[in-house]
């Protein structure tokens, strides 16, 4: 299985926890994450790992020996099946295995309410100036704004999630 393929599987699967999914975005940072998404505050990173030799360089990464320098409340690591044991996980991650292409979920990330909010908060302020860009002149407030009329006459309210279960929540 390769890396691009995990990404694809890890990102279907966060989707459907997540209003908000990254995934492969490099930006000026300690830390890229191969996925991340946020729902509700509670943010979720994934780092796909192809083979043992990427994980074990993986873990002597700054960010990876101390974890309040990193993202993710909720962390984990997907994997094909044996590639990373229970055992080898850091402290509160979660571990996913990519079986036959679904995620079996080994272990649940127990939390790192520690994070690096200031991390989080410049990765997503990379991807607000990388929308800023794509859209051009107009000001990012008045797309959204527009975008927000748009969801109103389709019957939705402006800011609104769906949430896990197919059920609408307000952000």
């Amino acid at each position: 299985m390769t890396h691009a393929s995990l990404v694809a599987l890890g990102v279907r699967w966060l989707s459907r926890q997540s209003s908000t999914v990254f995934y492969e975005f490099a930006a000026v940072a300690k830390e890229n994450p191969d996925i991340i998404g946020w729902s509700s505050g509670l943010s979720t990173l994934i780092e796909c790992k192809a083979t043992r030799a990427d994980f074990l360089r993986h873990s002597k990464k700054t960010v990876r020996r101390n974890p309040k320098g990193g993202m993710g409340q909720r962390r984990y690591y997907l994997c094909p099946p044996e590639i990373i044991k229970l055992e080898d996980l850091p402290k509160k991650w979660g571990l996913l295995w990519a079986e036959k292409r679904r995620i079996v979920v080994k272990q649940e990330a127990r939390g790192h309410p520690e994070r690096s909010l200031i991390a989080e908060l410049r990765f997503l302020n990379s991807m607000l100036r990388r929308a800023q860009i794509r859209i051009g002149t107009r000001p990012l407030s008045e797309w959204l704004r527009g975008e927000n009329r748009l969801e109103a006459k389709r019957g939705r309210p402006p800011n609104s999630v769906t949430e896990p279960g197919g059920t609408r929540a307000r952000e």
